[in-house]
């Protein structure tokens, strides 16, 4: 069977410096890019599995890019390289989105866990339909001292996984088990990063979207609440009349619900410079 493909963007200033673990190489085929002018091309010609950026130390220029190829391509999966590590730079890279946040030199350990967990999501959601991304207006922030990799960004499949997968039965141990921790540790974990339980997390992504639906003035609410992954409509309109403080039959065609009951989006962000 041939091996899915990767393909990497070289954003390093040296060609020294532009580096990946071996591991990859034994899941994955690895087709190169560097000229960043040529990445579209390159991923409509042959989509591939996912794609990495590689860099020494992020720059301006190179964020925009990796942020910019997210939008265009939501359902395609970004890995982020980087010489440079801190807990800033990584909970900026998992906010945006990126699939995995890897500080070079990579661990073998940490290279195999990336890869199995981004085949075995690929597996498990393939079935289901992509949509894009909520990517948050935020700017980079201030670089911060230097420390070791956290469970910040072995939490981004959790994510991505929710979003592509938030309509069916989602399970605690399955997703722990695709960030490669057990049950226990996810759980610590997402409580820690985020402030608030995994499925209290899913169950209020699952009332933004349908937050979007209800906008539709000639949607049922039952439609509403199987559409988001609820099996029970009563229990649906409880749960939303007890987050958003009214029932969601009252809301049926009314504009910006998203904006009223959760934190705007904006796309079009600001990155300022990053200081090597």
């Amino acid at each position: 069977m041939d091996k899915p493909e990767l393909l990497w963007v070289n954003l390093t200033v040296s060609l020294r410096e532009a580096e990946f673990s071996p591991v990859f190489r034994e899941f994955f085929e690895i087709r190169s890019c560097a000229d960043s002018y040529m990445l579209d091309d390159l991923i409509e010609d042959r989509p591939p599995l996912a794609i990495g950026f590689d860099f020494d130390y992020p720059d301006r220029t190179g964020l925009q890019l990796l942020r910019a190829t997210k939008k265009k391509y939501p359902s395609l999966p970004v890995l982020m390289l980087t010489l440079q590590h801190s807990e800033a730079l990584a909970i900026w890279a998992f906010r945006s989105k990126v699939w995995d946040y890897l500080v070079k030199p990579i661990p073998q350990r940490e290279a195999e866990r990336c890869s199995r967990s981004l085949l075995q999501i690929k597996q498990i959601g393939s079935s289901q339909r992509p949509r894009a991304p909520a990517l948050r207006g935020m700017g980079l922030p201030e670089e911060v001292a230097n420390r070791s990799k956290s469970d910040d960004s072995a939490l981004a499949p959790a994510v991505y996984f929710i979003e592509k997968n938030y309509r069916a039965k989602i399970r605690n141990e399955d997703v722990a088990k695709i960030c490669g921790m057990s049950p226990f540790r996810f759980s610590r974990a997402f409580k820690e990063i985020f402030g608030v339980t995994f499925r209290d997390y899913l169950l209020d992504f699952r009332l933004k979207e349908a937050c979007r639906l209800l906008e539709n003035p000639t949607i049922a609410v039952t439609d509403v609440a199987y559409a988001v992954g609820f099996n029970d409509a009563s229990y649906f309109a409880r749960v939303f009349k007890q987050r958003l403080g009214r029932p969601p039959s009252t809301l049926v065609g009314l504009k910006n619900l998203h904006a009223q009951f959760f934190e705007s989006e904006d796309p079009d962000i600001d990155l300022p410079d990053i200081l090597s």
